[in-house]
C-alpha cells in the first residue's frame, strides 16, 4: 500500500463486499485488483468466484499498475531498488 501511495495513488484500505467489488468492476471504476502480504508479495487477481457466481477483473490479466508495484517490491527485496522505507534488515 505504501508503494502505491508513493506512486501517487490515493489509498483507501477497508473491507469491501463482493457485491460492491462486482458492481465497481462492471462499471469500470475498478480495473485492477491484487492481494498483498508477506507471503503473497503482490499477486494479481484476474477472476473472483463467490457463492453467487463469478466475474472477471478488467481483462482477467495482471494489470500494468499491479505488475509495476510487484516489480518495485521484489526489487527492494532483492536489493536492486532502493529501500527508502527501511523495510530490509541485513542479517549476519
Amino acid at each position: 500500500m505504501q508503494l502505491a501511495s508513493d506512486a501517487g495513488f490515493a489509498i483507501e484500505e477497508r473491507k469491501i463486499d463482493v457485491d460492491e467489488l462486482e458492481k465497481k468492476t462492471a462499471s469500470g471504476e475498478i480495473t485492477e485488483v491484487f492481494a498483498c502480504g508477506t507471503a503473497a508479495v503482490i499477486t494479481p487477481v484476474g477472476r473472483v468466484k463467490h457463492s453467487g457466481g463469478e466475474f472477471t477483473i478488467g481483462d482477467g490479466e495482471p494489470g500494468e499498475v499491479t505488475m509495476a508495484l510487484r516489480d518495485t517490491l521484489t526489487g527492494i527485496q532483492r536489493g536492486t531498488f532502493a529501500d527508502t522505507h527501511g523495510w530490509i534488515t541485513q542479517l549476519g
